[in-house]
């Protein structure tokens, strides 16, 4: 599979990418057989639509996160959109960590918009997802995921959990998932950056310029790091 835990991870996302991350479905899968039905899925989709899928993953402790963007039909006006996938594939060992990193009731899970889906739900969004995306439908990426939500009420299942945020802070403009995935980012990219400091290989300048634009990038408070 392409979409797990295989132990070879491909490359790395690159930062300029991060600023990037408005359009965009979120699964996280963990070692069981609800995450491995939408793992297929999800291979199978990157094996029917080919070139039109560019992939790249980065190691994190316990997973995988792997970042499909997806070229979609170019529309009446001959401009094509980009949906990104991003999944995160969980060691079993680990699960229990990003549960409460992510603030995820159980697995597998998958956030689309302002909402979040759990178990049988998030399979449902990923096989949708691929009978959308293997159409012939002209669609942009906002139209992809308001066709997600859609299908998802018409499945009459409400598991769902909309996220609350204050109008007053810019991190919560995003749902808390998406918040997380930002901070845990940001502490493994400072975590390679301190690591070069100390081997000085980087000065202070440098180390303080290179963090400043980690936290633009990934649109974080560095107070709300900790």
């Amino acid at each position: 599979m392409r979409i797990w835990l295989s132990g070879e991870a491909l490359n790395s996302c690159e930062n300029r990418e991060m600023r990037e991350m408005k359009k965009h479905i979120i699964f996280f899968l963990v070692e069981d057989d609800l995450s491995y039905s939408i793992a297929a899925i999800l291979d199978g989709l990157i094996e029917e639509l080919g070139d039109k899928v560019k992939l790249h993953s980065q190691r994190y402790l316990g997973a995988i996160l792997t970042e499909l963007k997806i070229t979609l039909r170019s529309n009446f006006t001959k401009k094509h959109d980009t949906l990104k996938v991003i999944v995160y594939s969980l060691s079993d060992l680990y699960k229990e960590r990003y549960k409460s990193m992510f603030n995820i009731p159980l697995f597998p899970a998958v956030s689309l918009g302002e909402y979040e889906y759990f178990g049988e739900e998030a399979v449902d969004i990923a096989s949708e997802l691929y009978s959308i995306l293997t159409s012939r439908d002209r669609l942009s990426s906002e139209q992809v995921v308001h066709c997600l939500l859609r299908r998802a009420r018409e499945m009459g299942r409400f598991n769902v959990v909309e996220v609350k945020c204050s109008e007053d802070s810019k991190a919560c403009e995003k749902n808390s998932i998406i918040v997380n995935l930002y901070k845990h980012v940001f502490r493994e990219l400072m975590k390679k950056l301190d690591k070069l400091r100390l081997e000085r290989k980087i000065d202070d300048m440098r180390y303080r310029k290179i963090k400043g634009i980690y936290a633009q990038l990934l649109e974080i408070k560095l107070l709300e790091i900790g």
